[in-house]
């Protein structure tokens, strides 16, 4: 295990001040400019006048961050983190240094993960911060009852359980090959081709709505225990064997 904590160490301290760091931050942040501007532009007949608005906010949220942006995020900041080894020419260095092969890509892996949660709790904070600007600036619409935040989390985390099989096949899609446009086609391409399957019965087991399936499973309380469940074990499985495939290839 120390070889593995030095090699997250090391990562780190590669992923402190890139683009892949600042986009955990504004790209929640753009999801709360909107829900502001629709606040402000459609409030009334969005939300609850003179009732509680707070779910109704969380839902809308989650649901437009799993379905749109979090399986495109995840394609871009994976192929982000491939992209500072494959552009650098470094896995040669890389596999010289006195580490497993194995702590490398499994430190890509954790870093990966670590992003994308950071960015839902990013997401949950975001969330809070557009219904106290309502109630603030837009009393009617029913943001003065207290903030349901066990619900916020479980809507965060659950759907972020269910990301992992995604962020699994983007981690090894992109430290596998080298090619920055194949990893965004990977992630585009089934993120388009997932809105016709949707209303869809192998919605369960399509990777990029694992996590669009358990928001809106809490949204309108309907099953999503299939999805999560193979969205962790799912991530866990292809985490292991994306690490042996990867680690197996010969570097030239």
């Amino acid at each position: 295990m120390t070889d593995l904590f030095r090699a997250l160490s090391a990562e780190l301290l590669k992923t402190r001040r890139t683009l892949a760091l600042v986009l955990t931050i504004l790209t929640p942040l753009s999801l709360a400019f909107l829900e502001v501007a629709i606040g402000f532009d459609a409030g009334t007949r969005m939300y609850r006048v003179g009732g509680d608005s707070w779910m109704t906010l969380i839902n809308h949220t989650s649901l437009l961050w799993t379905l749109l942006l979090l399986p495109l995020f995840i394609t871009l900041e994976m192929g982000l983190l491939g992209a500072q080894e494959h552009n650098n020419q470094t896995w040669k260095y890389l596999y010289t240094l006195p580490l497993p092969r194995w702590t490398v890509y499994m430190a890509k892996q954790i870093i990966g993960m670590g992003v994308i949660g950071l960015s839902m709790i990013v997401l949950g904070l975001m969330t809070i911060g557009v219904g106290l600007i309502g109630r603030v600036f837009l009393p009617r619409l029913g943001f003065d009852a207290p903030i349901p935040l066990m619900a916020l989390a479980q809507n965060l985390f659950l759907s972020y359980f269910a990301s992992w099989l995604m962020i699994s096949i983007h981690i090894w899609i992109s430290l596998r090959w080298n090619s920055f446009v194949l990893a965004m086609a990977a992630g585009i391409v089934p993120t388009v081709c997932g809105v016709v399957m949707l209303n869809s019965r192998w919605v369960d087991y399509d990777p990029w709505l694992m996590p669009g399936v358990v928001a809106h499973g809490l949204a309108e309380s309907l099953p999503f225990t299939l999805a999560l469940i193979l969205g962790i074990v799912g991530g866990v499985v292809i985490a292991l064997l994306g690490c042996w495939a990867t680690t197996q290839r010969d570097i030239f």
